[in-house]
């Protein structure tokens, strides 16, 4: 089955911009899974622990994984570089990320972002 690997930045810019971004790719992806690297819920939990409007989306986050039932995949690495190592085995990334969405394009790696509107380039 295809994968897609999502990405801290995606997750919370969906939800500032009001998607649920887990919601929208099964809508544009409906046929792979979702799946996001435990660095991601680290970071999640990182940013939830703090006072900056990123704290209240970094929450929803962490409760939208438990309704989506999102895939979990075990990395100890620095999030970016998990994805970049591991990015072959899946489909898609998805991430707002630009720097780490040139890095995996450079390796003709499919990256997508999540827009202000909810679709995706």
């Amino acid at each position: 089955m295809k994968s897609v690997i999502v990405d801290t930045s995606s997750i919370l810019f969906g939800l500032s911009k009001g998607f649920d971004t887990f919601q929208r790719l099964k809508e544009e992806f409906p046929a792979c899974r979702i799946c996001i690297p435990s660095g991601v819920i680290r970071e999640l939990r990182k940013f939830a622990k703090g006072k900056k409007k990123e704290s209240k989306y970094a929450n929803v986050a962490l409760a939208l994984l438990k309704k989506h039932n999102i895939v979990i995949v075990r990395g100890n690495e620095y999030v970016d570089t998990w994805i970049v190592k591991h990015a072959a085995k899946y489909a898609i990334v998805c991430t707002n990320d630009l720097a780490l969405k040139r890095r995996l394009k450079s390796r003709n790696l499919m990256a997508v972002s999540i827009l202000m509107n909810g679709s995706f380039r």
